[in-house]
């Protein structure tokens, strides 16, 4: 039996088992239920362990290329332990491990941004892929003010983001919306984050290296190429009787510009010169405002976020996403999530002249999605998404891309 065939085994399973599962189960939190009220010990003495299977069905439809259909997955252990019991109440450690397994489309369409986020970290092209994407120390001394240090998956924290976010799993697919490709953040980072909050203001602070760390411990000779220093403080802002978050973020970094192609999220359609200048700065601006407030603290509302960088080293000078999403506003649905976004990505000079000279116009890349995810229960969704990508080479066809979802939290 191929592993391809037993992926597509699963998800149809799970879509034919929605009858009974939206009629049972509606109280619990995980597919495994409470082990027998182990959960609640484990949870009250700190101890939380959290697995999520996620299986998917991805299909280029329309583009440069033939056309191609995957089936792939994730799982995933998320495990959490507050010191608490041992007189550590304020440390917590969090580690993360990720098993990606099936094919992935390919650079299909000449699509430059990743399409599918969740696979893309710790990433593949064909195979598996196995990863501990995070290992770190949460200090936390009063609400909204910690410090977290060491191996942070960044998709990860954004997925947090109102509206948008979502880690590939629950919101958007594509890494535009889930995770924003900034060009001077790597996905998995090795360093310490710190958030400090004030009356008006939220600070965080971040120093990292500015070296990928997927697939490493990060241990390996850290800090080699340099640093990167960023700030960003956020602040809330009432309109009528909503109240959204405004942020701003500057990242400076003294990394030589000779790797700094060496991105691990984006690749860019030729290989691109070395640069001999040294620093790069990134700057964003990002929003997000409720339109519409549900019950249980839920809501929808419009999101957004523009950058810029220098442009050199930096490959990408300016970026630009919009859109409206969050909770279902469909009655009784309000655990379910949707989303329509569209993201604009103009990679820098240096990478548009390099492409002209091999005979490759460059444009900047456009692109829209819409998705929706259903859930069952409160462990259980099942998901459509569409993506429409005006590709970054100049002569490309538009690509259509369709994809299917489902998710258990075990």
């Amino acid at each position: 039996m191929t592993l391809k065939f037993r992926i597509s085994s699963l998800f149809y399973i799970l879509l034919a088992s929605l009858n009974t599962t939206a009629q049972e189960g509606s109280s619990r939190n995980y597919l495994s239920g409470n082990w027998n009220g182990t959960r609640d010990t484990l949870e009250a003495k700190g101890l939380y362990i959290n697995p999520r299977l996620t299986v998917f069905n991805q299909n280029f439809v329309a583009g440069e290329g033939g056309n191609e259909s995957v089936f792939n997955g994730k799982a995933q252990l998320d495990v959490k332990y507050n010191g608490k019991n041992i007189g550590l109440s304020r440390w917590t450690l969090v580690t993360k491990a990720e098993y990606n397994f099936g094919d992935a489309l390919d650079y299909s369409g000449n699509v430059l941004i990743p399409k599918h986020t969740a696979i893309t970290f710790p990433g593949y092209v064909h195979g598996e892929r196995f990863d501990i994407s995070s290992v770190f120390l949460i200090y936390s001394w009063k609400p909204g003010n910690q410090i977290l240090a060491g191996k942070i998956n960044m998709v990860d924290m954004a997925a947090g983001t109102t509206y948008s976010g979502g880690a590939g799993l629950d919101a958007f697919w594509n890494l535009a919306f889930a995770a924003p490709v900034s060009g001077i953040t790597p996905p998995y980072i090795f360093g310490a984050i710190s958030n400090i909050s004030s009356n008006k203001l939220k600070w965080t602070f971040m120093l990292y290296d500015p070296v990928s760390v997927v697939g490493k411990s990060g241990f390996e000779d850290p800090f080699r190429e340099g640093f990167v220093l960023s700030v960003s403080p956020s602040w809330k802002v009432k309109i009528g009787n909503s109240v959204g978050n405004h942020a701003l973020r500057l990242a400076y970094s003294n990394q030589d510009g000779n790797n700094l192609y060496n991105l691990g999220d984006i690749n860019p359609p030729v290989e691109v010169p070395l640069s001999n200048k040294e620093n790069r700065y990134y700057a964003s601006y990002s929003f997000n405002h409720p339109l519409q407030n549900l019950s249980d603290n839920k809501s929808w509302g419009v999101f957004g976020q523009i950058s810029f960088s220098d442009g050199n080293p930096n490959p990408i000078d300016f970026s630009f996403q919009l859109g409206l999403g969050g909770n279902s506003f469909i009655k009784n649905r309000s655990q379910d999530k949707w989303g329509l976004a569209l993201y604009d990505y103009s990679l820098s000079s240096i990478v548009d002249d390099k492409a002209e000279d091999f005979g490759i116009p460059l444009r900047n890349e456009v692109g829209i999605e819409s998705f929706y995810q259903y859930w069952l229960n409160n462990w259980l969704s099942i998901g459509a998404d569409i993506q429409i990508v005006k590709p970054i080479i100049k002569d490309s066809d538009t690509a259509v891309f369709i994809g299917f979802r489902s998710s258990v939290k075990i």
